[in-house]
């Protein structure tokens, strides 16, 4: 069980020794047009951010939206999540999400349109199949991406170009099956925060990644935020939990928070806050 762990921990652990492949592969004559800060930062991270910006999502409010970062082997390293997408426009900011190591890695998305709470692919009426879409993040960028200062920048509109998430980069199909562990925590005692948006983000302690993100567009009194296929084995994890009590769509000093430092187990983490009762701590999303 611990080869998922291994397999993740080699893509970060061997990354001095592999600095001048990564270099070379990530084609860096596209920052030669930036400005020189951008450069300096690009070549320094060792994980990308995401800003993944939506737009004209109209057809899927109330659905459920699923952001997947995938590497070149099909596998997925981590997931966000927007359960009862609340408006037409909107963004998630996914700190350190993407991995510089062992490029490229693409951005699969889709949303669950026939409310079967699983993936069903793109065939079928527009109203019977899901909706998915694919940005690969290698050069040349996609029209609606671009690369600022280590954070990749996603501004889609919505559309019907849709990719069949359950196929590779040639079109060859994939198994769309689970190879590392689930996150799952139950959300309680929030009738102060009924109605607002409810974010959790999942950080490997070691690593300093972002493996797991779940926005509940509308929180509940109670409600369980779940991320499957995210984790490792036995790993330490931090996880910070905000309400967005302005609606600005980020965190602000006056948003609750809190953090906790939870491990996982061979079943994955399972855990439980209650937000009456669990005291409050700042937080960091990595959104600058």
């Amino acid at each position: 069980m611990l080869v998922p762990h291994l397999r993740r921990l080699l893509g970060t652990v061997a990354l001095p020794l592999i600095a001048a492949s990564c270099t070379s592969s990530l084609e860096l004559d596209r920052f030669r047009v930036a400005e020189a800060s951008s450069v300096d930062t690009a070549i320094a991270v060792s994980f990308f951010d995401v800003r993944f910006g939506a737009r004209g999502m109209t057809s899927h409010l109330g659905e459920y939206l699923e952001v997947r970062i995938v590497d070149k082997q099909n596998r997925v390293q981590a997931k966000a999540i927007y359960n009862d997408v609340t408006g037409p426009d909107f963004s998630m900011y996914l700190g350190r999400i993407v991995p510089k190591a062992n490029p490229p890695y693409r951005i699969d998305f889709w949303a669950d349109h026939n409310n079967t709470s699983r993936y069903d692919g793109i065939q079928g009426g527009i109203n019977d199949k899901d909706h998915a879409w694919r940005r690969v993040l290698a050069d040349p960028l996609p029209e609606d991406m671009r690369l600022v200062q280590g954070r990749y920048q996603l501004d889609f509109v919505h559309d019907t170009a849709f990719v069949d998430m359950g196929t590779d980069l040639l079109g060859n199909p994939i198994s769309g099956e689970d190879t590392l562990l689930p996150f799952t925590m139950k959300i309680t005692d929030g009738a102060a925060y009924v109605g607002k948006n409810t974010e959790v983000r999942v950080v490997d302690k070691t690593s300093t990644r972002l493996v797991a993100f779940h926005r509940q567009g509308r929180m509940k009194e109670s409600y369980t935020a779940k991320v499957t296929g995210v984790l490792d084995e036995e790993t330490l994890y931090e996880v910070s939990v905000y309400v967005d009590l302005n609606d600005n769509g980020k965190h602000d000093a006056g948003d609750p928070s809190w953090k906790l430092d939870l491990a996982s187990d061979n079943v994955g983490l399972v855990a439980e806050l209650n937000l009456a009762a669990a005291p409050k701590a700042p937080i960091e999303t990595g959104e600058p």
